[in-house]
């Protein structure tokens, strides 16, 4: 037996001896103490209480939408964006927003309106003259995408323009999106 062996086995054997050396009522007393340790980390593991994930959990599915080179700000945007995010609130759909630069021409939309495809949303909001008048002009060549426009735009087998003549624009924006997830 190697020096450290014997060392740890003369610690056993004098820890048992201090054991047996102890009165019953202290070596119960230790025994309840030791077990309500034990007992009261694994209560505290197990009855604490959870908290929720501070990210919320999204679903697959992303509505995008498409505004000029004011953003979400912009007032044709704005109430569209607001619909959206009541949208995601209750359907927890992704949703994303692209702001076209300056210049306001359709031909320098299309790259934006083709990188929203390329993202894979689910359904291509456009808000605002610019927004619409590219969706219209290019929803054509998109045939898989889904389009709604909010404003005046055409109509195609993959493009709608949204119907706020009953509710508002953020209430036409939310039903828009929580169907297209549905």
């Amino acid at each position: 037996m190697g020096a450290l062996a014997k060392v740890a086995a003369g610690g056993v054997r004098g820890g048992c001896d201090r054991w047996r050396r102890l009165s019953p009522g202290w070596r119960a007393g230790v025994c309840v103490a030791v077990a309500a340790a034990v007992t009261g980390g694994v209560l505290f593991a197990v009855l604490r209480p959870s908290h929720e994930p501070r990210a919320r959990q999204y679903l697959a599915f992303k509505a995008c939408l498409l505004t000029d080179s004011h953003g979400i700000t912009g007032k044709d945007a704005a109430p569209v964006w607001k619909g959206m995010q009541r949208a995601s609130l209750k359907t927890h759909a992704k949703i994303q927003y692209l702001a076209v630069p300056d210049p306001a021409t359709v031909a320098n939309a299309r790259p934006y309106l083709a990188s929203l495809v390329q993202r894979h949303c689910g359904i291509i909001l456009a808000a605002g003259d610019l927004a619409t008048r590219t969706v219209t002009a290019n929803a054509p060549s998109f045939g898989t995408a889904r389009f709604v426009v909010f404003g005046v735009g055409g109509a195609g087998p993959n493009l709608v323009a949204a119907d706020t003549s009953a509710v508002t624009v953020p209430a036409a924006a939310e039903r828009v999106v929580s169907d297209a997830v549905a």
